[in-house]
């Protein structure tokens, strides 16, 4: 087990990362920035950093530069991740802070899982980094400046493409253009690699009745609440998203059907707590829905959706009946 450091000021990058590698039992860190990073590495010793480039505060070249001055830090391998840098001049930068491995976004999991394993098995050697002097430091800087402004420019017309974020505004969870890019990489590694995975559709029963006796806004509420129930029931390494409505899934990965069973009781034991605590005037409740992913199967992840919706709906019709 490794300890890797993650860097990226989007939370949906790092959550990536932190699906594909956490199967593998290595302790992840977080940073949103360079500073942040700098700061952990220090009191925590990564034996790997996976950063960004373009950050606010310290850029990824900078973060480079004050881990090899640092002697705890100096061998320290780093993989750079970054949308707009694969060209020449960043190749040349990265060479000259000695990294020697630079992967895209969106990131194909197989790259990145060789590139890790490839920085695992080989760290670097203190004694073979090229010495940045070799280049003068204005020149360094001047090439970073230009390839910055490049990708302030593309940033913004790359922003104005994605007109949808891949973050619900309301809970913070990933929506479906969000889930959907993480999870077909995650049903994509899973089959490669034989990791099981269970998909699981999950209807938050009560929306309806708190619009219509309380409003709209205290049904954004009990959105909020739910959805912070089910970050609290589900791994960091599980990818849950909002749908839309009172629509959320998440994926699990190395979960069996066995599994199942202490996934909904946790969650009905979560619910119930929140119940148990709230004084909201209603009671929170949900009808789930699993299956178990076929790796032998062609199935889109849309086609998995659609059966996971129907089995939640069978659920629900079940329970409705048993009032």
């Amino acid at each position: 087990m490794a300890t890797i450091l993650i860097v990226d000021t989007r939370p949906t990058d790092r959550q990536f990362l932190i699906t594909l590698l956490g199967s593998f039992d290595h302790r992840l860190l977080e940073a949103n920035d360079g500073a942040q990073a700098l700061e952990m590495a220090r009191r925590e010793l990564p034996d790997l950093v996976i950063t960004d480039i373009v950050m606010p505060n310290m850029d990824g070249f900078t973060l480079v530069r004050r881990l090899r001055a640092e002697p705890l830090l100096a061998g320290v391998p780093v993989i750079f991740q970054t949308a707009h840098y694969l060209e020449a001049e960043i190749n040349r930068l990265a060479i000259a802070s000695g990294v020697k491995h630079i992967i895209g976004k969106p990131a194909e999991p197989q790259a990145v899982l060789r590139a890790v394993q490839d920085c695992l098995k080989h760290p670097t050697s203190v004694s073979r980094l090229p010495k940045t002097g070799e280049l003068q430091r204005e020149h360094l800087q001047l090439l970073a400046d230009k390839l910055y402004q490049k990708n302030l420019e593309l940033e913004k017309a790359n922003e104005r493409l994605r007109s949808l974020s891949l973050t619900d505004d309301l809970t913070g969870l990933s929506n479906r253009r969000g889930f959907m890019i993480h999870a077909n990489g995650l049903l994509k590694f899973a089959r490669r690699a034989g990791h099981p995975l269970c998909l699981i559709y999950i209807d938050m029963d009560c929306l309806k009745e708190v619009n219509d006796a309380y409003g709209h806004a205290e049904g954004d509420i009990a959105l909020n609440h739910f959805a912070h129930i089910l970050t609290q029931t589900f791994r960091d390494s599980d990818v849950i998203a909002r749908l839309g409505g009172d629509e959320f899934v998440a994926l699990t990965i190395d979960a069996m059907e066995n599994d199942i069973a202490g996934i909904r009781a946790r969650l009905q034991s979560n619910v119930n707590a929140h119940n148990l605590q709230s004084m909201r005037g209603y009671a929170l409740s949900f009808s789930m829905g699993v299956i178990q992913v076929d790796l032998n199967s062609t199935l889109t992840m849309e086609a998995l959706l659609a059966q996971a919706d129907a089995a939640m709906y069978r659920h629900k019709q079940s329970r409705k009946r048993a009032a």
